[in-house]
């Protein structure tokens, strides 16, 4: 597989920015394309039209959960998106655990069944891309 065909989508709410970047950059270091709203959707596109492209595009999604994205419906649509595609989806979680969404109403929805880990273990998932890319292993 070429290395350059592998594409990692991020969800993430935009106060959420500076870390979704962090883990952009780091996506991008491995070899893997990376999607970022804020710096692959130009001004004045039709956002909605990229998105769903994007996600179709991508190998993978990883959804950054914070108590501020957590709440934005940007990141539910495209999980959402992403689950309807048969895309792997994996959630970082940071400031925040998954019942926290229990006790604030939303639920888990899609979380249920998906691989979800926190910003401190992001390492992991790092590794385990980089094998991904290689086609040696499997979300």
């Amino acid at each position: 597989m070429d290395h350059n065909s592998y594409k990692v989508f991020i969800s993430h709410g935009s106060d959420d920015s500076w870390i979704a970047a962090q883990i952009a950059r780091r996506v991008h270091d491995l070899g893997p394309d990376t999607f970022l709203d804020e710096t692959s959707i130009p001004k004045g596109a039709n956002f909605k039209q990229i998105i769903h492209r994007e996600i179709a595009l991508s190998n993978e999604v990883i959804a950054l959960f914070t108590p501020w994205s957590a709440k934005r419906s940007w990141v539910w649509i495209e999980i959402g998106a992403a689950w309807a595609q048969d895309k792997p989806i994996v959630a970082v979680f940071y400031g925040m655990e998954v019942d926290d969404l229990v006790k604030g109403g939303q639920g888990k929805g899609m979380l249920e069944d998906i691989n979800v880990l926190q910003l401190n273990d992001i390492e992991r998932y790092f590794t385990e891309l980089a094998d991904r890319r290689d086609g040696t292993d499997h979300v």
